[in-house]
């Protein structure tokens, strides 16, 4: 499945962006940034679930945000690799 993103706001420290048709990997994304200091905020929703799409709004304090969620995919990217290598040892 590939994702579809539109970016609605951008500038160095903030970004929102629109994701079309997925919803599941909104959670994990969130809960990898919140454990980056230089995030301030992160939140994502979806104001009706029959008729928009799931909105994501990310607020940096320092660096850029768009490295900070890059790294943020990459570094859940490497989570899901290890917990497949995990089971695939069982």
């Amino acid at each position: 499945m590939k994702l579809e993103v539109k970016i609605k706001k951008e500038s160095d420290k903030e970004i929102e962006f629109e994701i079309i048709g997925e919803k599941t990997l909104l959670n994990p994304l969130k809960q990898k940034l919140l454990e980056y200091k230089e995030v301030e905020y992160a939140e994502w929703e979806v104001k009706h679930p029959l008729t928009t799409n799931p909105e994501f709004y990310l607020r940096v304090s320092n660096g850029n945000v768009k490295e900070v969620l890059k790294r943020a995919i990459e570094d859940l990217k490497k989570d899901i690799e290890s917990l497949q290598k995990q089971i695939d040892e069982q």
